[in-house]
């Protein structure tokens, strides 16, 4: 399966705003904000991949669809080519 992003990647600063009261909890909790965000970040960019795939799964069964109500199947086609036999 292909990864969504290089986890080995550099580590980059980036400024970020949140709420204070939650900032002041998690870090009295020593809890590490940078690898809750850059969890939840890998998190909404994977719901994101599947969603934008499983929206292009639609589409293409939709089009498979309609080009079977305007031209039918293979196997509709060789069934009537056994019924003319």
């Amino acid at each position: 399966m292909r990864r969504l992003y290089n986890s080995a990647a550099a580590r980059r600063a980036v400024n970020i705003s949140l709420n204070s009261d939650l900032v002041t909890r998690a870090r009295a909790a020593r809890l590490n904000l940078s690898s809750i965000a850059e969890a939840a970040i890998a998190r909404a960019l994977a719901e994101d991949v599947t969603r934008r795939f499983d929206q292009q799964i639609a589409r293409s069964v939709a089009e498979y669809h309609e080009y079977l109500a305007e031209h039918g199947s293979l196997t509709e086609a060789v069934w009537a080519m056994e019924e003319r036999a």
